[in-house]
Parts: C-alpha cells; sequence; structure tokens
C-alpha cells in the first residue's frame, strides 16, 4: 500500500513465470506539490527500510 509495491509486482510476476515488458514513457517535472522522500535523508532510509521489507516479505512467502 506504501513504499515498495511496485517490487512486490514485478518480484511475484518472476515468481509466476510471467514475462516483463519494459516501455519507456514521457514524463513532465513535477508542477506542483513536494515529494515525501527526494532531499529528505530520514524519509530516504525510511522508504528504503521499507522496500527492503518488502522483498523479504515477499522472498519468505515464496519459500512456503
Amino acid at each position: 500500500m506504501t513504499y515498495g509495491w511496485n517490487l512486490e509486482m514485478q518480484l511475484k510476476a518472476i515468481m509466476l513465470g510471467l514475462r516483463i515488458l519494459e516501455i519507456p514513457v514521457n514524463y513532465k517535472r513535477r508542477i506542483g506539490g513536494e515529494s515525501k522522500v527526494s532531499g529528505n535523508l530520514k524519509a530516504s532510509i525510511e522508504a528504503g527500510r521499507r522496500i527492503f521489507g518488502v522483498f523479504l516479505r515477499v522472498r519468505r512467502g515464496a519459500k512456503s
């Protein structure tokens, strides 16, 4: 539901033997609001911790 959902989706697709296709997209700079992570060391470390937690949770589930 937060950081790491895309990693979880990719790991589960790999475990199911699905093919993954990366498609380039155009994007524009943020026009409003503020990043919750960028430029904030504490928030970046917390996001990394949560993403790694997702990785560990999915890996544990794969071994069951």
